[in-house]
């Protein structure tokens, strides 16, 4: 449950867990760092130090704390903030010494999570003279490092929207700074959600909580309302992307949580906040299930500020309601299909080599990809996405491709072609005919019908169906039973096979056997799980089925 007392408590055991790991030798110039990871290098970025000394902020001052103005972590945090201090470079900004060096943005990731605790610090200055300090030198990071945020820029779509929320919280705190034109010029690219509710970097397991988070904010500090429009949009979609277990679709994602499995407690404070803000059940409860479920490892300071900005939210009693959990819904701007059913959770996507995933319970069928070695153009990344009845089409026009040159040879064009220039001659072509894929996936009673074909192009085209199962688990068919393993790999010559574990299973087929290639050229294989595949050649019209439910050992079938 997304409790006050719960979330407060991980602040505190994560605050005295970093103890360990402060610089504490005066003689050391990262002295008051407290340390992260395996790296043991001083970072006062937001995923490093800044992260810890919030979580200790809060945990010094936050009502019902055991930390509650105490005398060692009072030292500690100061200390903390001035190697904060030491750390900025010139300008005010500080590092991310990954990759961004002198980074207005991950300084504005710093200002964002400071800001709150700074003006929650300020709230109780009058009674409290620690937290008046913690005000003036937290302060004095923020107003400094806000200064050097103005018109230096960003990297990422995200960072437009931490840059702009940072900015207005300093302004809020320090009226002097002048940023709100800057501000303005970066809104004035709109925000980057679609209809749908998805923002440009569709990531589902970091970057979403990030823009809902900034958004909020900019709502708050800069007066508009209207952003919490598009958080509301983003939270919906997101509602309707969980998988049963509390982790979310992340094979649609642009960014580094592509693939991976996670709970995106990151988003828990946003979904929590806004819960409250519009009385929304379903929100309420899902906040409650990525607190309980949450094991992404990321820092939870985030989860305690919405109960410091509004202290209401800690005796607010909202009544939770079901989370969305039986629908097939379309989203024709995103290019996006998901059915969930109970423990059922399936994903079709265009746009993505991914084409559709399956899960079931803790059967995760990650990826179902079709490939092919026809001039690189039968690799399936479908350009469009249309409903058709209990499911959806998916298509890629081989006249369309835009991700090669298609299916031809250049020819010579009877002059000198200097050495390094072959590839911006302009050349006339000898085209082949284009083929064209097309992907049926409907609905039926306990799973799926994959109907696929190509047309054009010409015969005799290995194609491969693969099939990307997280293990270990067991591979069934109608004569073998064998445990397998991420790594390994398997045709599936005919016939069904079921992946199953304990007491969940999927089941594939038929399959077929036209070739024995295990990795088509450019296939991208996903050789960090179990693959099946399904040999076929062009012209290809082959319908696959697949099955979910419980396995039973006594049938040695779905149930």
């Amino acid at each position: 449950m997304y409790r006050y007392e719960d979330i407060l408590a991980v602040q505190i055991d994560q605050t005295l867990k970093a103890y360990p790991n402060q610089i504490l030798d005066p003689a050391n110039p990262a002295v008051g760092c407290f340390l992260t990871g395996e790296d043991a290098y001083p970072n006062a970025d937001h995923t490093h130090n800044a992260s810890l000394l919030a979580t200790a902020c809060y945990a010094f001052l936050c009502d019902e704390s055991e930390l509650k103005d105490n005398d060692e972590l009072f030292e500690r945090i100061q200390k903390s903030i001035a190697f904060e201090r030491n750390w900025q470079r010139p300008s005010g900004l500080i590092d991310l010494v990954s990759v961004n060096w002198e980074s207005p943005p991950d300084t504005g990731f710093a200002v964002q999570l400071f800001s709150p605790i700074v003006a929650f610090a300020r709230s109780l200055s009058e009674m409290n003279e620690r937290a008046a300090e913690i005000a003036e030198t937290l302060g004095e990071f923020v107003r400094t490092a806000a200064m050097g945020m103005i018109s230096r820029g960003f990297h990422t779509p995200n960072h437009r929207w931490v840059v702009c929320s940072g900015l207005a919280q300093a302004m809020t705190l320090y009226p002097e700074i002048e940023a709100r034109d800057y501000v303005d010029s970066i809104l004035a690219e709109t925000i980057d959600i679609n209809n749908d509710g998805e923002f440009t970097e569709r990531s589902t397991g970091i970057y979403n909580s990030v823009c809902d988070r900034g958004l909020r904010f900019m709502a708050d500090h800069l007066n508009k309302p209207e952003l919490l429009d598009d958080v509301r949009k983003n939270l919906e979609i997101m509602s309707h992307l969980f998988h049963e277990d509390g982790t979310v679709v992340t094979s649609i994602s642009n960014r580094q949580d592509r693939g991976n499995r996670l709970v995106p407690v990151a988003i828990a404070d946003s979904f929590f906040d806004m819960a409250n803000r519009d009385g929304d059940g379903r929100w309420a409860a899902i906040a409650d299930r990525l607190v309980a479920q949450g094991r992404d490892g990321r820092p939870t300071h985030w989860l305690i500020q919405p109960f410091t900005q509004n202290p209401e939210y800690r005796t607010a009693n909202l009544r939770r309601e079901p989370i969305p959990d039986n629908f097939a819904r379309y989203y024709p701007v995103s290019g996006l299909w998901r059915v969930k059913r109970g423990k059922l959770s399936a994903t079709a996507a265009s746009g993505n080599r991914t084409a559709f995933a399956v899960r079931y319970g803790n059967i995760d069928l990650t990826s179902i990809k079709f490939s092919g070695t026809y001039h690189n153009t039968t690799n399936l990344i479908a350009d469009t996405m249309e409903e058709i009845p209990n499911g959806i089409r998916l298509m890629q026009r081989g006249v369309d491709y835009k991700l090669t040159r298609g299916p031809a040879y250049d020819l010579p064009v009877g002059r000198p072609v200097p050495v390094g220039t072959f590839g911006q001659v302009e050349r006339d072509r000898w085209k082949l005919p284009a083929i064209d894929l097309t992907l049926d996936i409907v609905e039926v009673d306990g799973g799926f019908n994959l109907n696929y074909w190509t047309k054009g192009g010409l015969d005799k085209v290995p194609i491969e169906i693969e099939f990307a199962f997280d293990g270990p688990g067991h591979w069934e068919t109608i004569d073998q039973v064998t445990p397998v393993e991420n790594g390994q790999s398997a045709i599936l010559k005919a016939g069904t096979g079921t992946f199953h574990s304990g007491t969940e299973a999927i089941t594939i087929g038929p399959g077929n056997d036209d070739h024995r290639n295990w990795a088509l050229r450019n296939s991208d294989p996903r050789d960090d799980r179990f693959r099946v595949l399904i040999a076929l050649t062009t012209p290809v019209n082959h319908t696959i089925e697949v099955r979910y439910g419980d396995w039973s050992l006594a049938t040695k079938s779905l149930m």
